[in-house]
């Protein structure tokens, strides 16, 4: 017969193992998570880069000299330390919106024409397999 004191140590090394395993478990939880939320602000910065590079090709700077585009945005970005208020800001805003607004409505001008083109499957001519002719 296991006495009472033998039958609660071996219920508390069970219970113990449980609980390492729970904490590894939560562990390895946690390190996931961590590793998605690295991975999700990766993206995210570089989704902004991106688009940044985009804004860059967009005002024919791609080809620039390294040194004399960073000195023309160091010359903005402390022009633009007044905020949103300044009129250089507003100047700044309203070229670059109406650059971005164009290229918008150049870019659904090109989408519409395309779609007008395209031939409806209804209206589409079928090909014979084997022959490859109508």
């Amino acid at each position: 017969m296991v006495s009472k004191v033998e039958r609660l140590q071996k219920q508390y090394a069970e219970n113990l193992e449980k609980a390492k395993l729970a904490k590894a478990e939560l562990v390895k939880l946690r390190r996931e998570q961590e590793r998605k939320d690295k991975a999700s602000a990766r993206k995210a910065r570089n989704r902004i880069l991106f688009q940044v590079g985009g804004l860059v090709e967009l005002a024919g700077l791609l080809d620039c000299d390294k040194g004399a585009l960073l000195g023309g945005l160091l010359t903005v970005a402390k022009t633009l330390e007044d905020g949103p208020e300044s009129s250089r800001f507003q100047e700044y805003k309203q070229s670059g919106d109406a650059l971005l607004a164009k290229r918008e409505a150049e870019r659904k001008a090109t989408a519409q024409k395309t779609a007008e083109t395209e031939i409806p499957v209804s209206e589409s001519v079928e090909v014979h397999p084997v022959h490859g002719q109508p």
